[in-house]
């Protein structure tokens, strides 16, 4: 297929060059400041050519710009519009006129040579009515491919920032309470990621019910209590509200009981 692109940055450039290498052809690329240095990064195209000769467009710009841009390059009803945005359906590419996609790489890019590196390991979700194309280039760039639904998207990419995202945040609220404790800056983190990283490898080896560890998995309540006493409010706050969502999954793993499930929840409700 002829590709071409409008915008082509951090995620464009990698998913450009995997497609060269896979035997797809480069055509236009389209940027406002960078076409010239993106078609040399890519190895192929034509900085500021056409559209018109594409099957597809990608359109690799800022999530908030997918609308307007879409608006301001009509196609042909035989092209394919296809997006890299997790969070907007292929549906905000339809002022194009052509049958739309959208193709998320769940994988944050930076260094281009680290990000080609990465798209073997990378999962890959498509969804919109030419899904069918955004499959195949999806699996010429290796890794793994799933279709979601357009109309659920959003909650497919808030998956992916709760994942993403707050993990930092609760590393970083972490960080504070060992911090408080007294653990010196140069030992709480290295020892904070050593921890996630083996919940991480917990949960690959036997799910997420069984990776679940802790004193909520075992219904220690009385360390719980003594956690909360211990935080202030808002680190107390947040402790409560990770606990409510923990104790469904302690439940599943058949380690938390009944009537300390409900110690739990009224000890929280008490927060």
């Amino acid at each position: 297929m002829r590709i071409a692109f409008v915008g082509c940055g951090a995620a464009g450039r990698p998913l450009g060059i995997a497609w060269r290498k896979a035997g797809h052809t480069i055509g236009a690329v389209l940027a406002r400041r960078t076409a010239a240095e993106a078609v040399g990064v890519l190895g192929e195209g034509i900085a500021g050519g056409s559209l018109d000769d594409a099957d597809v467009v990608v359109f690799a710009t800022p999530d908030d710009a997918l609308a307007s841009v879409a608006a301001r390059f009509p196609l042909a009803p035989s092209q394919i519009a296809l997006h890299l945005s997790g969070a907007h359906p292929s549906t905000v590419l339809a002022p194009t006129g052509a049958r739309t996609a959208g193709l998320h790489p769940l994988r944050a890019f930076a260094e281009l040579a680290t990000s080609l590196a990465a798209l073997p390991k990378t999962h890959f979700f498509v969804e919109g009515e030419a899904v069918d194309v955004a499959e195949r280039l999806a699996k010429d760039l290796g890794g793994t491919v799933a279709r979601i639904a357009t109309d659920r998207k959003i909650l497919y990419h808030a998956g992916a920032t709760t994942a993403g995202n707050y993990t930092v945040t609760l590393l970083s609220a972490a960080l504070d309470m060992l911090h408080r404790a007294g653990v010196a800056d140069g030992e709480a983190l290295p020892a904070l990621l050593s921890l996630v990283r083996g919940a991480l490898d917990n949960v690959e080896r036997v799910g997420v019910a069984k990776g679940l560890t802790g004193p909520c998995a075992r219904g220690d309540v009385d360390l719980i209590r003594r956690h909360m006493e211990a935080l202030p409010p808002p680190s107390r706050a947040l402790y409560a509200e990770l606990l409510r969502a923990t104790i469904p999954i302690a439940r599943a793993k058949g380690a938390l009981g009944a009537e300390a499930a409900r110690e739990l929840s009224r000890l929280m409700e008490a927060t």
